[in-house]
């Protein structure tokens, strides 16, 4: 089943996407690494344009929407960081380029979203600690963080492409994810 259209078009109702898949290919022509976009039917970027699109308006952002009736989040009035203002009728660059980065991701590693952080070892060898977050020893005391394992952890855009805090900077206000755990504290 083919995906519906791509709408890039600013402040529209009907907008379902940052970025166009020509934008796309502009974008993947002046990075490195890019070789899932690059490799990819047609198809298949729309619909990764579309979730990273998705992803990224789960995300909060400077600034209120320029109108009510757009479908996105963007774009947005009162919108400046970094002495920088956006215009309320276009894009920022980097929420464009953030979508393309999380589109790339997701062509090629489409699970990138699970709904429960993963553990994928051991943090202290020997020791079960499936649900260990952290450990530091200190002043004679071992501390051990442990993960609350009764609520899963929902993965934002920032959680799965950490490097989209950078790229956005002030423009969001989101925060990546985090479990709520317990401490424990042994001494000597």
């Amino acid at each position: 089943m083919a995906v519906s259209s791509i709408e890039a078009t600013a402040g529209s109702s009907s907008a379902n996407s940052y970025l166009t898949i020509a934008d796309g290919d502009i974008l993947a022509e002046d990075r490195l690494g890019t070789l899932n976009w690059t490799t990819a039917s047609a198809d298949d970027q729309a619909r990764a344009l579309l979730a990273a699109t998705a992803r990224l308006d789960e995300l909060q952002w400077v600034g209120s929407r320029a109108t009510t009736t757009q479908a996105l989040a963007w774009p947005r009035l009162d919108a400046s960081c970094c002495e920088k203002s956006y215009d309320s009728e276009t894009i920022p660059a980097e929420v464009q380029a953030a979508t393309f980065d999380l589109a790339e991701l997701l062509l090629g590693n489409a699970g990138a979203f699970s709904t429960v952080a993963q553990v994928t070892g051991e943090l202290v060898p020997g020791i079960p600690n499936a649900n260990l977050s952290s450990a530091s020893l200190g002043n004679g005391a071992l501390s051990l963080s442990f993960k609350n394992s009764t609520a899963p952890v929902y993965l934002n855009a920032l959680n799965v492409l950490p490097s989209l805090r950078q790229l956005l900077g002030c423009l969001c206000l989101s925060k990546p994810a985090s479990s709520i755990g317990s401490i424990a504290v042994l001494r000597a």
